[in-house]
């Protein structure tokens, strides 16, 4: 009975609508359910899925916060960080190639197609987050990161091999993170290590250097022995100017007292009187001649000697001599500062190249199974190979990685050699310039000592001279008429003869304070040159000094960090991330579910029935009774 247009179905309609529909209402359901038990227990592939839990541990890291070092722990990745390296390309390939090579690859998880199997099996990886929520009362203690790694295969123990692998391939990985930072911190502190190591040779070269061939010490002790001197020929100078002074005192003196003596006698010289003036005064001028006259020869002498000498004087061009020996000899010292360090890293290469070829055997014994190929039958002159396969023949083949390991070891070992003999030549050619600069410096010291002595008695005799020279000046024009004059008291002939004598003394304190002035100034001179060699001697040990230091402590700072950094990462070893739980086969399918297919597949059959029966319903023919 079918409704008219706009009349509502009851309840009553409806079940009997289904009740007469009851074909079309059961139908799908039976079907779609005997579809899905038959893809459930005959087509679709059973699942089987394997956990392994993952568990990474915070690590401490040292704070300063005001001049106060804190610890606080951190993780080195977060969940989503594990996550993604987890199912990175990288992680999963290793896996998956893993597996490949052991033959346990599912062909789930092949390549097909344009599709990678790497791709499929990221398909059935699953990464859950399980990590504890704690409350800890120390705010800086942060719980660890645990996560679990599921396994999806056809097969328990792959899914169980997988999942191990799975989870160690992300242990190395996490537990590579500091490692790599310390690793990548380490080989930049190698590379500024080497570069370190060789100022410090150089600088410690150039300081063995400079002490080597620097004379501070010499010109300390010199200068030393010319200030003593310097004092005391400031003493011998105040002494001889107080004699000096006494001499000129009693000149004055004797000159006052003739003046008054020759006031008392009147002026009356007899002719006899005047012949022994005249006599006296001639011999005292032919004995001041003959003084003046030794001491011009004997300045002549001096000065003549002083410029044999500098005639012959070679004693700037072996100052240069030994300034370019002393530049050569601090060469030939850095360079074997820098031989030694180039030494040592060619040893260490030779070592680990030895250490290499022990492990490269130079012959490689290779079995080979001759099969029926065109080539082998060619070479046997076409005969029948058939009788031959299976036959193993064993042959003999040079390493192909044993002989550039060879070549190079023969070239790291000539250019050995070649170090070895050039630090030789070098340390022949470093004791050939230390002898031929000692020798130098000896020649040096003995040409200033001459040097200094001639100009000490060049001086002196000049000094004596120009003092003879003055007296005789004085007394070489006077003559007997000039002298008339004196008084015939006796006691006035004693004060005159003495007051002669008194300025013949004055004369020889002259002449001996003019070499003395001669002397401090030749001293004076000498000490100048002196502070100046040991100033700048002092300024370049300074310097260099300075430079040893600060380029040792840079090295030793660096060779420390790297200690450190070593004791770190060998201490980091201990794995932070840890495989709490692995993975074991577990025979319980997860996959396919047939009790929710089933379900599913009523549910749908159902409705699809309900949906068939009102259609149905809706094209039967009317009954004849309503046609009627």
């Amino acid at each position: 009975m079918v409704e008219a247009p706009g009349e509502e179905l009851s309840l009553r309609d409806i079940l009997e609508t289904l009740k007469r529909q009851w074909v079309w209402l059961l139908a799908p359901p039976v079907l779609l359910g005997v579809l899905a038990l038959i893809y459930g227990f005959f087509i679709a592939e059973p699942t089987y899925a394997s956990t392994a839990t993952l568990s990474v541990a915070p690590v401490q890291v040292q704070a300063q916060l005001e001049q106060r070092i804190q610890v606080q722990q951190a993780t080195p990745i977060t969940f989503e960080g594990l996550r993604a390296l987890a199912l990175s390309e990288e992680t999963v390939g290793g896996v998956w190639e893993a597996l490949r090579k052991e033959g346990r690859l599912p062909t789930r998880w092949q390549d097909r197609g344009s599709l990678r199997g790497v791709e499929r099996m990221m398909r059935d990886l699953k990464v859950n987050d399980i990590s504890p929520k704690l409350q800890a009362v120390n705010p800086n203690q942060v719980p660890p990161v645990v996560a679990s790694l599921t396994v999806n295969a056809p097969d328990p123990q792959v899914a169980a091999k997988a999942a191990n692998l799975w989870v160690e391939a992300v242990k190395r990985r996490v537990n590579a993170i500091p490692l790599a930072r310390l690793e990548a911190s380490l080989k930049a502190l190698e590379e500024q290590i080497a570069p370190a190591e060789k100022a410090y040779r150089e600088a410690q070269a150039r300081w063995e250097a400079f002490q080597r061939t620097t004379t501070l010490a010499q010109d300390k002790a010199e200068l030393d022995a010319k200030t003593g001197e310097r004092v005391s020929l400031d003493q011998e100078l105040s002494g001889l100017e107080r004699d000096l002074a006494a001499v000129q005192g009693r000149i004055r003196a004797l000159e006052a007292e003739a003046r008054r003596q020759a006031a008392l006698v009147p002026l009356d010289t007899s002719p006899e009187q005047l012949a022994t003036i005249g006599k006296r005064l001639k011999e005292a001028q032919e004995n001041l001649k003959r003084e003046t006259e030794r001491a011009r020869q004997a300045f002549q002498a001096a000065a003549l000697t002083l410029e044999n000498f500098r005639k012959t004087d070679r004693l700037s061009e072996w100052q240069q001599e030994r300034d370019r020996l002393t530049q050569r000899l601090i060469e030939v010292g850095v360079r074997l500062a820098q031989v030694d360090t180039e030494k040592a890293g060619l040893e260490a290469r030779i070592q680990d190249l030895e250490a290499a070829l022990i492990k490269e055997p130079r012959v490689l014994e290779l079995v080979r199974e001759v099969v029926e190929d065109p080539v082998v039958a060619a070479a046997l002159a076409k005969g029948d190979l058939s009788a031959l396969a299976g036959l193993r023949l064993k042959t003999q083949e040079i390493n192909p990685v044993y002989q550039p390991l060879v070549t190079q070891l023969v070239t790291l070992r000539a250019n050995l050699a070649a170090l070895l003999a050039e630090a030789k030549a070098l340390a022949q050619e470093q004791q050939r310039l230390q002898v031929k600069l000692q020798d130098l410096r000896n020649q040096i010291a003995v040409q200033e000592r001459a040097k200094e002595a001639l100009l000490l008695e060049y001086n002196t005799k000049k000094a004596a001279y120009e003092a003879f020279r003055s007296r005789y000046d004085q007394i070489a024009s006077l003559t007997s008429g000039d002298l008339s004059f004196d008084n015939p008291n006796p006691e006035y002939q004693r004060l005159r003869g003495t007051l002669i004598d008194a300025q013949a003394e004055e004369a020889r304190l002259l002449a001996r304070k003019a070499a003395l002035e001669a002397r401090i100034a030749q001293v004076e001179a000498r000490i100048n040159l002196l502070k100046e060699r040991v100033a700048k001697a002092q300024v370049e040990e300074e310097r260099v000094r300075q430079a040893l230091e600060l380029s040792r402590n840079a090295y030793v700072a660096l060779v420390q960090k790297r200690t450190d950094l070593q004791i770190e990462l060998a201490s980091s070893q201990n794995s932070l991330a840890q495989v709490i739980a692995p993975a074991y086969p577990i025979y319980e399918k997860v996959a396919p579910k047939r009790g929710l297919l089933l379900a599913l597949a009523l549910a749908l059959g159902l409705m699809l029935g309900v949906m068939a029966a009102f259609v149905a319903e809706a094209l039967r023919p009317p009954r004849a009774e309503a046609a009627g």
